[in-house]
């Protein structure tokens, strides 16, 4: 018995003995790659030759047949005439391509159409080899990892299956990704080798790791031209301590963090490998700020506020204390508005950070016009798998018609919003997932406000995937409004319903009291639940089905109820952006019910 090593990918033992050239062909990475084995003078004569042979292999599907064709392919061309002196050539490479899947004694049988140059090849790939022991082990600090401990788990080599190269290679794989992305940065294969028994059918492999010590995080280093006050306000971002356990994913979770600011045109964090001492690694870190102006344009279309533009104005990297400003206007066929906030971090940028917010909006929905100047003061406190929160102070001053009432009003909010997400799959196609969003705002006369009020309005939203193609979207929604005087407080402040975001087959804000006249005033209370059934048709397309319900009213006396019921049907595109949504409404509280068309593109959560 030889044992010969194959120094880039394993060893391998075939026995009986076997040449050199047959155990190249037929081990390691070697198998799937045999063109570069093939004397160019040969490919040279092959690609002159206009009645090459051409190849029909009876016996084979699936992988084996994909694998045998591949290594004929990549023959030269063969003349008829050349087939004799080809013949063993052409046995070696279907023999080779069926080794990766255990089959190394095949039975080749061989017969040639003279008139079409057809070599039909009927192959019998035989007995298989199985796995008959396993010895595979760990040894080093990963002994007691959980990460290698569920590689090993998961291990796809079974005693007494087939042999299967590729498993072997992607579970040799796995461990090497492990070694460099959990700081086993001394790891190496002590033992590698499949030892193949022909004559018995049979296979031993042996695969031994010692990853050695695990490295840790060190300092961070940033780069001289990072200044000490940039490095203050990275410092709030990074969520590793020297001594912690290196994670690759962490740094590159962090480079993410990092870009997702807006800060920097380049980021480069790296782990110093020759500079660590006492198993420490030194995390490098360079950053270029970005300096200039950026400009956002966009175009769109909603059925709540039809056809719809905006540009933008952004300078991300005021100053470096991680000051920024964003300014946009949006122009739609109801809503227009132009708006800026100024962002000023107290912590890491991106979950602590106060802005000063400001803008000028005017709607015309229905039976409502109204102008609205508003300014606020907002402290953000954003907490991942928590409830991020926003306390705020406001300044509305909004004159407005609603109806026959004509009215200016100055309001001084503070308040408190809070919000919570989780998602499971991706942010754009999520499998399952829940929304809560709670805002409490008051004004009252005695801080200088026009009218007392407290306003309280929530939402929640839940998402769930059954058995892959069922989908369900649960959603409800809560306001209230106390106030002396519904009159008394303008219509951004009041409740309204009807559109894409609470019931459909109604348009926008189309859903409230009325006046004596019939139109519209907006509502005390707010309630709205709704439900929806997607089924994926094709991959990214999804058929729906929803009914929407609720109402908007002064009072829940049964007297002055007037619930209002949306039902239709939907499809879904699930576009790079998120879903595109088509929706028709009926209305079926209403006689006839008359439909409406919904269109609307983003996340479901």
């Amino acid at each position: 018995m030889a044992r010969i090593a194959d120094p880039i990918s394993q060893s391998r033992t075939l026995c009986p003995r076997q040449s050199f050239r047959d155990l190249l062909l037929g081990g390691g990475a070697f198998k799937y790659v045999i063109p570069w084995l093939v004397p160019v003078l040969l490919f040279s004569e092959g690609i002159q030759a206009k009645t090459a042979l051409t190849y029909k292999i009876h016996g084979l599907e699936g992988e084996l047949q994909k694998n045998a064709t591949l290594y004929l392919d990549n023959l030269p061309a063969i003349k008829p005439e050349q087939f004799a002196a080809y013949r063993q050539q052409i046995r070696k490479a279907l023999q080779t391509s069926l080794q990766p899947f255990g089959y190394y004694q095949p039975t080749i049988t061989y017969q040639l159409d003279p008139q079409t140059n057809e070599l039909n090849i009927t192959v019998d790939r035989g007995r298989p080899i199985v796995i008959k022991s396993l010895n595979i082990g760990l040894e080093g600090a990963a002994k007691s990892d959980p990460a290698f401990i569920e590689a090993l788990k998961r291990n796809p080599l079974k005693v007494g299956e087939v042999l299967n190269d590729s498993k072997y290679e992607s579970l040799k794989s796995q461990l090497n990704s492990l070694t460099l992305s959990r700081g086993y940065f001394s790891a190496k294969l002590e033992k590698y080798q499949i030892a193949v028994y022909p004559e018995q059918y049979t296979a031993d492999i042996s695969l031994l790791m010692n990853s050695g010590r695990r490295f840790q995080f060190g300092p961070v280093v940033y780069d001289q031209s990072v200044t000490p006050t940039t490095r203050a306000l990275l410092d709030t971002m990074i969520d590793f301590h020297p001594g912690e356990n290196y994670q690759a994913e962490t740094l590159s979770r962090l480079n993410k963090d990092f870009a997702a600011t807006g800060y920097f045109q380049s980021i480069n964090i790296y782990p110093l490998r020759e500079k660590a001492v006492d198993g420490r690694l030194p995390i490098f870190v360079s950053v270029t700020p970005n300096n200039a102006w950026q400009l956002k344009t966009a175009i769109g279309f909603s059925t709540d506020e039809g056809p719809r533009a905006s540009l933008g104005a952004d300078k991300p990297w005021l100053n470096e204390k991680g000051h920024s400003f964003s300014s946009e206007l949006k122009i739609a066929r109801q809503v227009q508005e132009i708006s800026g906030s100024y962002k000023i971090p107290y912590g890491n940028p991106l979950r602590n950070y106060y802005s000063l917010d400001g803008g000028l909006q005017r709607k015309v929905i229905e039976d409502t016009e109204s102008n609205l100047v508003t300014a606020s003061v907002n402290r953000w406190n954003k907490r991942p798998k928590n409830w991020d929160q926003d306390i705020f102070f406001r300044v509305d001053y909004e004159t407005f018609t609603q109806g026959l009432q004509t009215n200016s009003d100055l309001l001084l909010i503070p308040g408190i919003a809070l919000t919570r997400r989780r998602i499971v799959g991706q942010p754009t196609n999520p499998l399952s997932g829940s929304l809560y969003s709670v805002k409490l705002e008051t004004s009252a006369k005695a801080w200088g406000s026009d009218v007392n009020f407290v306003r309280l309005s929530a939402r929640a939203k839940w998402l769930s995937t059954f058995r892959d193609r069922h989908r369900f979207i649960y959603r409800i929604e809560q306001g209230a409004l106390w106030v002396d005087n519904i009159m008394d407080v303008p219509p951004t402040i009041r409740f309204f319903a009807g559109g894409e975001q609470t019931i459909r087959g109604y348009s926008y804000e189309s859903i409230s009291p009325k006046d004596a006249s019939g139109q519209l005033t907006g509502g005390r209370f707010l309630t709205v639940g709704s439900i929806e059934y997607d089924y994926e048709i094709f991959k990214n397309w999804r058929l729906a089905f929803f009914v929407d319900t609720g109402t908007v009213t002064n009072s829940y006396h049964r007297d002055q109820l007037d619930r209002k019921t949306g039902v239709g049907p939907g499809i879904r595109w699930i576009s790079p952006l998120g879903p595109v949504k088509l929706d028709v409404g009926f209305a079926v509280s209403e006689p006839g019910s008359p439909y409406q068309i919904n269109f609307a593109i983003g996340s479901d959560l």
